[in-house]
């Protein structure tokens, strides 16, 4: 109603009676829009505060990380390690915890049906992308633990991405940020990697399997993975690369989060990707002389 009046007032100011009815209208299609934001933001509140809410996608999310690391041929030290430290950031209780190692065991059977956890997925989201980027931000996670991206690890992330209705190109440019801020945060500065044909293969080395895969360059440098991390060549000027790090400090603020629904344990582990970022641009700041 509060709509409605300013803009009877406006438009009667300006444009007497008639502008008075116009600016009631107006008014009143602002007033609506708010009415729904309101709802929308009360019902995301709600709905991410619900305890069964959080626990089917505590389970879909590590049930979809033993399907993604069983893709490696077999899981290992670094899979379990990776899956712990995020159980931590998330801060899970012991009984969450619990419910995690289950899906992930789940996950990593041979007649796991990755394709039913997405459609329970989407039930759940209703196609809130903040919440699929964040899923395929995880799988990333738990497939390059070890430094490796097995062939098989590869074609599960794309054909994960292709059922949540994410390209592959986007999917290829997640996987390679990611990549570069696990390189940037464990000061094991390597170069992005090549592609070819399909095949794939992060390596822990210089070497390159068969000219199909990806290849980590040891003589690549941290300056570079900061560039790659923010999306920027290292062409870009002052304003752009200033302009690129507004742009990722803001879609991983917290409040910005919480306005997507996000759960306060996703928003823990966002928290942590957006520390690299701004370590990324610090670096780049000191290397420009940039105040």
């Amino acid at each position: 109603m509060k709509g409605r009046i300013i803009g009877a007032v406006l438009g009667f100011l300006l444009f007497n009676f008639v502008g008075a009815i116009i600016g009631w209208f107006i008014g009143g299609a602002f007033d609506n829009k708010a009415r729904i934001q309101r709802q929308n933001a009360s019902a995301r509140r709600a709905f991410s505060q619900d305890a069964n809410y959080n626990q089917a996608l505590i389970n879909i999310t590590f049930a979809l990380m033993g399907y993604i690391a069983r893709g490696a041929g077999a899981i290992n030290n670094d899979h379990i390690q990776k899956a712990n430290q995020i159980m931590d950031m998330m801060q899970l209780d012991e009984s969450n915890r619990q419910l995690a190692k289950g899906a992930f065991n789940e996950g990593k059977q041979p007649d796991f049906d990755v394709a039913y956890k997405v459609r329970q997925l989407q039930s759940l989201v209703s196609g809130n992308f903040a919440f699929i980027n964040y899923v395929l931000e995880m799988q990333i996670q738990i497939a390059l633990s070890d430094g490796i991206l097995e062939q098989e690890e590869h074609d599960r992330l794309i054909n994960l991405a292709r059922l949540l209705g994410v390209s592959v190109q986007s999917m290829e440019r997640l996987i390679e940020i990611r990549y570069q801020e696990m390189m940037f945060s464990r000061g094991n500065y390597q170069d992005s990697y090549s592609y070819d044909n399909g095949s794939s293969n992060y390596g822990n080395d210089s070497s390159y399997d068969q000219g199909n895969s990806y290849q980590s360059e040891s003589n690549s440098d941290k300056l570079k993975a900061a560039y790659d991390i923010l999306g920027v060549t290292q062409d870009a000027s002052d304003a752009e690369l200033k302009k690129a790090h507004k742009r990722l400090m803001l879609k991983y603020h917290p409040d910005k989060l919480a306005s997507q629904g996000l759960t306060p344990e996703m928003i823990r582990l966002y928290t942590e990707k957006a520390k690299d970022i701004q370590a990324a641009f610090d670096l780049i700041k000191k290397e420009r002389g940039l105040k």
